[in-house]
């Protein structure tokens, strides 16, 4: 056990690292695709391994978008971006998010923070809070501002291999009677819009997860498919510009059909309505008996 949260410290003390050492590069021209492979590489290069695709998620946009092999999406004037970044070691998990302001949105960015400062300050209690507690104080700072939580996002529990599990944190006050408890690891991540509080899954997933490990298929393609994400990301979500396309020639029609039969799932972008904006922050913490350790 102390060995698996010393490994999540040191995961996180990585994801401090990156999150300092890039903001200053990301400015407006800057290319989504440069951003999340500068991440990953610096990830990598600090003794860690991304622990999920590095999402940046612009305006709004909210969650679950990576680049693509040839994206050419550049940040403009005007946008609001969210960058999500998963660090593991040996599948322990730490997991921050940050919003940057490439226009006049700084109602949004303080309600995000401003949410998730509370949100830690109410989990300082340790094992033992109720989680409604966290979700009522995400709650009001966000409303307080005149904005929406988006209430189909929510915070989660952290676990070997696992991005999410047990607790779930909403960011609205709910029927939740479950408490922290000792020894889990909990990112708590508010969104705030200025839409309508809800997403949907809107195009193509570039993002998926192996969700049956032991999936049974005649399709040699689809078995050496298989066989290469347990291999590289187990169970961890990968990035479909992970996955080398020479030695998988037919990945698109592959991954359609494991997402279909089960064995995968695909992450589709997730959104709020259009001409709207989100905000996110989101810290990773390790709850002990009468405290919550900030590692992010």
């Amino acid at each position: 056990m102390q060995e698996n949260l010393e490994k999540t410290r040191q995961a996180g003390e990585i994801l401090r690292e990156i999150k300092e050492e890039v903001k200053p590069d990301i400015q407006v021209g800057t290319s989504l695709l440069e951003i999340a492979e500068k991440i990953e590489e610096k990830t990598r290069k600090k003794g860690g391994q991304p622990a999920f695709p590095t999402n940046i998620s612009i305006n709004n946009l909210a969650a679950h978008y990576t680049p693509t092999n040839n994206d050419q999406t550049q940040i403009q004037k005007g946008d609001i971006v969210k960058i999500d970044i998963g660090v593991h070691i040996d599948g322990q998990i730490a997991d921050s998010a940050f919003t940057l302001d490439f226009g006049e949105n700084d109602k949004l960015i303080e309600a995000a923070e401003k949410a998730l400062e509370k949100a830690i300050k109410t989990a300082e209690n340790g094992a033992g809070t109720p989680i409604n507690e966290i979700s009522s104080a995400i709650e009001y700072e966000i409303k307080k501002r005149d904005l929406q939580p988006v209430v189909n996002l929510t915070g989660h529990g952290l676990d070997q291999y696992q991005t999410h599990v047990d607790p779930s944190i909403p960011n609205i006050k709910t029927n939740n009677n479950n408490k922290l408890k000792e020894g889990q690891v909990i990112a708590i991540e508010p969104f705030a819009t200025n839409g309508s509080g809800r997403v949907t899954e809107k195009g193509n997933p570039e993002i998926y997860s192996l969700t049956d490990p032991k999936t049974k298929t005649r399709n040699r393609e689809a078995r050496k498919l298989i066989k290469t994400i347990k291999n590289q990301y187990k169970t961890l979500p990968f990035a479909k510009r992970w996955i080398n396309q020479k030695q998988h020639p037919k990945l698109k029609y592959t991954l359609k059909k494991l997402t279909q039969k089960g064995a995968l799932r695909g992450y589709a972008p997730l959104y709020d309505n259009e001409n709207t904006k989100v905000s996110q922050a989101e810290h990773t913490l390790i709850i002990h008996e009468n405290e919550a350790e900030k590692i992010t």
